[in-house]
């Protein structure tokens, strides 16, 4: 057994070390990254959703403004908060839609026609805070002849930017356009405590575009 069991140990050992002196070559690779530029599409189309609540129950009651005019830098930039803090938009008021023409009639005339100036909602982002995907902005809204600030939040996806926030009425000097647009609302906002109520408290979701260029 021993006469056999030696040359194995050495066959085995001669083949392990011509192995050994095999060097295995290996190739770097290069990771490439790219640096995308943000702009302001100047061609965009801005949409403005809102929903607005009635009754003891607060019931939702969509609608959305059809014409809103958007301006913004062409300067571009490598973070979304750059090219946000240089957004301006107007709403015309008159061009509220809830699908519903009487209802529609009825927030033109009553409840934006009472304030001091019912024409136009003018807006501007003021400040923003966070990354590409997602953060917070702070605007300044102007409505009734009264400017505040309206803490909103972001987020980005397919180069759309989603803007969300709520805001009070009341806070807007709006109480009495609220009482007036409740008076010819009358049974349509009554819940079943038969109390007819239009919050003060308003919903917005607010898109727009931008322009995504990687190098």
């Amino acid at each position: 057994m021993r006469k056999i069991f030696l040359p194995f140990v050495l066959i085995s050992m001669i083949i392990l070390s011509s192995c050994g002196e095999e060097q295995v070559e290996t190739t770097e690779v290069e990771e490439t990254t790219s640096t995308c530029f943000y702009t302001f599409n100047v061609n965009t189309e801005a949409t403005v959703n809102w929903t607005a609540f009635k009754t003891s129950e607060k019931i939702g009651v969509g609608g959305r403004f059809d014409e809103v005019y958007i301006l913004g830098s062409d300067e571009k930039s490598t973070k979304i908060t750059d090219i946000l803090k240089t957004i301006k938009f107007t709403i015309k008021t008159a061009s509220i839609n809830t699908d519903n023409k009487e209802r529609d009639d009825k927030i033109i005339n009553s409840f934006f026609g009472t304030m001091i100036t019912s024409d136009l909602i003018l807006g501007q982002i003021k400040s923003a805070e966070g990354d590409n995907n997602k953060g917070t902005c702070v605007a300044f809204l102007t409505l009734n002849n009264v400017e505040k600030e309206v803490n909103l939040n972001y987020s980005m996806e397919d180069n759309v930017i989603t803007l969300t926030g709520e805001i009070d009425i009341n806070n807007w000097d709006g109480k009495a356009a609220l009482t007036a647009l409740n008076e010819v609302c009358g049974d349509l906002h009554k819940g079943e405590d038969g109390e007819s109520i239009t919050w003060p408290n308003v919903e917005l979701n607010i898109q727009s575009s931008f322009r995504k260029d990687c190098h």
